[in-house]
Formats: structure tokens, C-alpha cells, sequence
């Protein structure tokens, strides 16, 4: 059966997101994410382009942008833990690489690409 086509998208979809974990193996969790036209995801990625570039400017290196960025394109996530900024910031410093792992499968989603096994 064929999915109903509509201009206009679903407000959320959900995608599982695989989080590199240190000495195990990668771990995987649900986000609820919120869908954004290209122009808005446009925007919010120079934000977060000139929040870091700011801190880096101050000689600041935190995670503060890149929670912001989390909280713009998700609603929550399959954990008991409260989806909110302190559980954020929780998981990018005790996982570095969930960010770039997030941002990734966020766009790549977003915009329909596809990897093919």
C-alpha cells in the first residue's frame, strides 16, 4: 500500500539515531524530531554556525549551541530521562560524537537521502 502524498508534511516523524559509545557497541535511540522546510533548517544551521564562532571568538568551547540546535529539531527521544536541555547536555558530553550523529541523521531525513544496503 502506497503512503498518501500531501503538500504539506507530518509536524514529526521519529528515526532512530546510532550514538557511538566508547569501548561497547553503538548505541541506538529513538527522536522524535520536528520536520522543518529547507529554509528554516537553513537558518538554524547559520545560528548554530555563529554561536560556535562566537564562542571560539571568546575562547569558550561549549555545548551550549549545539543543545540549542537539538532542542530546535526534536521533541523528545525514547528514554525514560525528560527530554530537556540539562539531559541534552548530558548526553553530548558523556557521548561526543552523538551531535554530529543527531545533526547527520536529522538532515539526511529531512532531506530524503537514502543509503542503500
Amino acid at each position: 500500500m502506497t503512503a498518501k502524498f500531501t503538500l504539506v508534511p507530518n509536524s514529526t516523524f521519529k528515526k532512530d539515531v546510532t550514538i557511538p559509545r566508547a569501548g561497547a557497541e553503538d548505541g541506538v535511540l529513538t527522536f522524535t524530531f520536528k520536520h522543518k522546510t529547507r529554509s528554516q533548517l537553513e537558518a538554524l544551521e547559520n545560528t548554530l554556525r555563529e554561536a560556535t564562532e562566537k564562542q571560539i571568538e571568546a575562547g569558550s568551547h561549549g555545548s551550549a549551541p549545539m543543545v540549542a540546535f537539538i532542542e530546535e529539531i526534536a521533541v523528545g527521544w525514547a528514554l525514560p530521562d525528560e527530554f530537556n536541555s540539562e539531559n541534552v547536555l548530558v548526553l553530548l558530553e558523556n557521548y561526543p560524537r552523538a551531535f554530529d550523529s543527531i545533526a547527520m541523521t536529522y538532515t539526511r531525513e529531512l532531506m530524503a537521502i537514502r543509503e542503500k544496503n
